[in-house]
Formats: C-alpha cells, sequence, structure tokens
C-alpha cells in the first residue's frame, strides 16, 4: 500500500559510510560527514532506539568488527582505529 517508512533518518545527512551488526538487535553506523559512531538498538524490526553517538573527529570510510573489537578505516589520516567492545 504505497511507500515505506524509513525506520531513522538524519536530516541533514550524516552521509553513513557503513553498517554493522555487534550483537543480537545492537549495531552501529559509521559517517563520512558527521565523523562519529551511532550505536543503535532494532527493536521488533520496527523501531531504532540510539544509544550512544560517539565523535570521532575524523571521516570514517569503513567498519569491521570481530571478537568485541570494532576496527575503524579512517579516511583523513589513513590510519586503523580499534574500539573496544564489552
Amino acid at each position: 500500500h504505497g511507500f515505506l517508512k524509513p525506520l531513522k533518518s538524519f536530516v541533514p545527512s550524516i552521509a553513513i559510510s557503513e553498517l554493522v551488526k555487534i550483537g543480537t538487535n545492537n549495531y552501529v553506523v559509521s559517517s563520512l560527514k558527521d565523523k562519529s559512531l551511532y550505536f543503535f538498538t532494532l527493536k521488533d524490526k520496527k523501531f531504532i532506539k540510539i544509544s550512544n553517538k560517539i565523535k570521532v573527529g575524523e571521516r570514517i570510510r569503513d567498519l569491521k568488527y570481530k571478537k568485541n573489537n570494532l576496527y575503524m578505516f579512517l579516511e583523513d589520516t589513513a590510519s586503523i582505529g580499534i574500539l573496544k567492545i564489552n
């Protein structure tokens, strides 16, 4: 019946670069323009609750999650940041 409603939108755009699952219903989104990480929980596949925003201060090109570590591939300094997730 018509259009799909987005679960979450950022206006103005934060230029999302990556979306990574970090737990059962937990995710993290990285941003090129906002230079931040947004942690959120997806509830009942219908609602998003943003739980935390971490300002990295650099464009985040890509994310990978493995063994409780979030690897951030940073564009401005061509480096890798590692964030331990508990």
